[in-house]
């Protein structure tokens, strides 16, 4: 009873934990409307839906309530052939869109998806078929099994069949992910981006040991052999522990995205308002939108009408508080990004001085800097600006430059 505790808490977690990624995919896809986070939130929901079924408690009621031995297996197995769909489809699309930007993504995998349904739904839908019609016509004998079903039953033909069908697109699918996984951890340079493949690919490799061990249970017990430690305890804890990794993997992902774009928005936020002090008709809303895509664009936004408020400054912006921050940038070693955005914060901060007491300088900075930074690295270049806006190392520049 003990272990049944055990499983009912550690199957139940997991399950839980996998509706809430669920969730976040689902948010997720319906911002980015890429196909394979919507995979992800349907493999999250069925594999949750499994580990739930697979709780000793819940898997009693279930049998229970339906009035049929060991029902909860069908559902379990069910499930998680659902979930096999769902990455093996994940597999095709990645196939050649996992390194893009979403946009490419989303493109290419909508390109891709009827390609994928047609290879993948036919088959499973056939493989999911068969396991109903072998599971629903054995007269099981009473008695739940939740956690010793597999090799309780191998002296009946058709639930031997039902388990290796059941087996054999699980390894095919968790097989195909973990190769895949595997294969982009050589192929990827972001290291970051690594940080949420190795989960994935560490935790699609130990999933993927449930499916040989179960077999080898199975038919280890069908020559007579005693598999119990095998099939209950050893193999059961290769998806618990192996999905949970993928979970964090797919978690650490969007999350890490997520606020990335988070700390671009909110970092715009000091040096736009220091810009607007310039030019109080540049108004833009300060809170925060709820969405990647409204992130995306109002940070789009706030960086365009920072450089608008720049512009404005220029006839107050003098050439000596330029010159003298690209010297102690020098001195300080800095890096070239750095010595602009260090430039710029300094001339920006010494302009609007300059504005409010009606002091123009005596030669105006003609080329502001940064101005000539690649657009791609436009945002970076002002994050870094409003960095350096109140930091000792602008003070000392508009020390010296007095």
């Amino acid at each position: 009873m003990l272990d049944e505790q055990f499983y009912t808490a550690s199957y139940s977690t997991v399950g839980i934990l996998l509706y809430v990624l669920c969730a976040y995919k689902t948010r997720a896809w319906i911002s980015e409307r890429i196909p394979s986070l919507l995979l992800m939130a349907g493999a999250a929901a069925s594999s949750g839906t499994g580990f739930l079924s697979a709780a000793p408690s819940v898997y009693r009621k279930i049998s229970e309530a339906a009035g049929i031995s060991n029902l909860a297996t069908f559902v379990v197995y069910a499930s998680i052939t659902i979930t096999c769909a769902c990455y093996l489809m994940m597999v095709l699309l990645w196939s050649t869109s996992a390194t893009a930007s979403n946009a490419l993504k989303r493109s290419t995998e909508t390109d891709r998806l009827p390609f994928t349904l047609k290879r993948v739904v036919p088959a499973y839908g056939f493989a999911l078929a068969a396991m109903a019609v072998l599971f629903f016509s054995t007269d099981l004998p009473a008695g739940e099994k939740p956690l010793s079903f597999d090799t309780s039953f191998t002296d009946a033909p058709k639930i031997v069949a039902f388990l290796m069908i059941y087996q054999v697109g699980y390894c095919v699918a968790l097989w195909s992910m973990a190769f895949v996984m595997w294969r982009y951890t050589w192929r990827i340079k972001d290291r970051k981006l690594l940080t949420s493949v190795y989960p994935i690919a560490f935790g699609c490799t130990i999933t993927g040991l449930y499916g040989p061990l179960k077999i080898i249970a199975i038919i280890g017990t069908m020559r007579g052999y005693e598999m119990e430690e095998l099939s209950n305890v050893v193999a059961p804890a290769c998806p618990t522990f192996g999905g949970t990794i993928i979970a964090a993997g797919w978690s650490y992902g969007g999350l890490r995205s997520r606020f990335r774009r988070y700390q671009e928005y909110r970092a715009l936020k000091e040096l736009w308002v220091t810009v607007t002090q310039a030019d109080p008709g540049l108004i833009l809303r300060t809170h925060v939108p709820r969405s990647d895509w409204g992130q995306t664009l109002t940070a789009v936004r706030r960086a365009g009408e920072i450089r608008d408020g720049q512009l404005a400054l220029r006839p107050w912006t003098s050439q000596r508080i330029v010159d003298t921050a690209r010297r102690i940038a020098e001195e300080e070693d800095l890096r070239p990004s750095e010595r602009e955005a260090l430039a710029a914060a300094a001339s920006l901060r010494a302009a609007l001085y300059a504005l409010r007491n009606n002091e123009p300088p005596e030669v105006p900075c003609q080329i502001l800097p940064g101005t000539d930074v690649a657009p791609h690295a436009e945002r970076s270049h002002l994050m870094a600006v409003g960095r350096f806006l109140h930091t000792p190392l602008t003070d000392k520049v508009l020390e010296e430059a007095r």
